[in-house]
C-alpha cells in the first residue's frame, strides 16, 4: 500500500483497470474527503453529503475506465460528484414530494471553534453571519449554488467550472455574478458596506461581494467527514 501511494492519479488508475482494487482503495482514500466536503457544500447538511459521496464511489468504481486523461482527474471526480448531488437533490424532493412532508429545518453548519485571542462579541456577530452566509448560498437556485460554491468556496478557476459543469465560460461568468448578486440582494442589511463606502446601489447590484470575491464567511470549512461504513 505505502508503494500505491507514491504512485500519481493516472498511474493509479491505470493499475486499477489492471485489476488491482488496491490502487482503487488508494484513489478513495486520497479524494474522499474532498469529495465529501463539495457534496456537503452543495447539498447542505452532513447525512446527505456522506450518502451521495458513497454514490460517488460506487460510480468511480463503475465508470473509472470512461476517464480520459486529457482532463485532471480531480476535475473529472468533481464532475462526477457535481452529477451525483443534483441526482441525490431530485430525488430527495420526489420523495418529499410523494410524502408530503416539507424540507427539513435549517441545515447543520459547522461549528467554528475561536481561538483564545477572539472576543466573545465579535466571535458571535462572526457566527451569525456566518450562518445567513451559508444559509443564503443554500437558498440560490441550484446552478447559481454549484457557481459559488466550486468558484469562490473550492477556488476553481473560471476554466476549470466550465469544465466540471460541461458549460461554456461565458456562462461560467454570467452565473457566478447573477449568484452573487442575488447573494447581495439577499444578505442586505447583514453585510457591512464595503470599505471603500460604496453607496447602496453598489451593493443591491452586489459590487460589494463581486471585488475580490465572496465575504469571508463563504469560505467556512466542511464539518468533519464521516467514517466510510
Amino acid at each position: 500500500m505505502d508503494d500505491l501511494q507514491q504512485l500519481d492519479d493516472g498511474e493509479l488508475i491505470e493499475s486499477f483497470l489492471q485489476g488491482d482494487e488496491n490502487a482503487f482503495e488508494e484513489l478513495v482514500r486520497r479524494y474522499e474527503s474532498q469529495v465529501y466536503n463539495l457534496a456537503y457544500r452543495l447539498l447542505g447538511n452532513p447525512s446527505d453529503a456522506f450518502d451521495a459521496s458513497q454514490e460517488v464511489f460506487i460510480l468511480l468504481f463503475r465508470k473509472l475506465g470512461t476517464f480520459r486523461s486529457e482532463a485532471r482527474f480531480s476535475t473529472w471526480l468533481y464532475r462526477v460528484t457535481t452529477n451525483a448531488c443534483r441526482d441525490f437533490r431530485r430525488r430527495r424532493k420526489y420523495a418529499l414530494s410523494l410524502s408530503g412532508k416539507g424540507e427539513e429545518g435549517e441545515p447543520e453548519w459547522e461549528e467554528v471553534i475561536p481561538g483564545r485571542d477572539i472576543n466573545p462579541d465579535e466571535l458571535l456577530v462572526r457566527l451569525e453571519l456566518q450562518k445567513e452566509v451559508q444559509s443564503a448560498i443554500g437558498r440560490l437556485p441550484e446552478k447559481f449554488r454549484e457557481m459559488v460554491v466550486l468558484h469562490d468556496i473550492e477556488g476553481y478557476n473560471y476554466a476549470e467550472v466550465s469544465e466540471i459543469l460541461g458549460i461554456s465560460l461565458g456562462t461560467v461568468k454570467s452565473r457566478l455574478n447573477r449568484a452573487r448578486r442575488r447573494l447581495a440582494a439577499d444578505l442586505k442589511g447583514i453585510m457591512e458596506p464595503p470599505a471603500t463606502g460604496g453607496s447602496s446601489k453598489d451593493v443591491e447590484e452586489g459590487e460589494g461581494i463581486q471585488e475580490g470575491g465572496p465575504p469571508e464567511a463563504v469560505r467556512s470549512k466542511s464539518p468533519e467527514r464521516k467514517e466510510r461504513g
